[in-house]
């Protein structure tokens, strides 16, 4: 007991020796020090999509235009697959399709998915 104590107040001295209190900073900065987090802050334009009866929102205005275009029927296998989760499987019965037609479809819809969104990002 008696070491683990030392070994307490061994480590409070290097971290007071290392470490700087926030009242400190506070007093001798002239701006306050804070963080802002954004992430609920919506900078984007939402867009709707209808899908298999549902209302899909996308959030981001960049990935709804690249969403634009894709053909109506890879856009819904993306959407499916991604916003309402379920499995290729599940979008094959939906959809009556065979579930590798299923998966050539979305790998083909996200290969020009990524190059849409590459030409956005290029054009700006």
């Amino acid at each position: 007991m008696h070491n683990e104590a030392c070994n307490y107040y061994r480590e409070r001295k290097r971290k007071t020796k290392h470490e700087i209190s926030l009242e400190y900073l506070q007093e001798n900065t002239p701006f306050a020090p804070h963080s802002m987090d954004e992430y609920f802050v919506l900078q984007d334009k939402p867009t709707a999509f209808a899908v298999n009866g549902q209302t899909v929102i996308v959030d981001s205005e960049k990935l709804a235009t690249a969403l634009l275009y894709l053909s109506e029927g890879w856009r819904e296998i993306i959407l499916i697959r991604y916003y309402l989760q379920l499995k290729d499987k599940q979008i094959a019965a939906l959809l009556g399709k065979p579930r590798t037609t299923v998966n050539y479809q979305k790998n083909a819809a996200l290969k020009q998915l990524r190059r849409e969104m590459e030409k956005m990002n290029d054009e700006e």
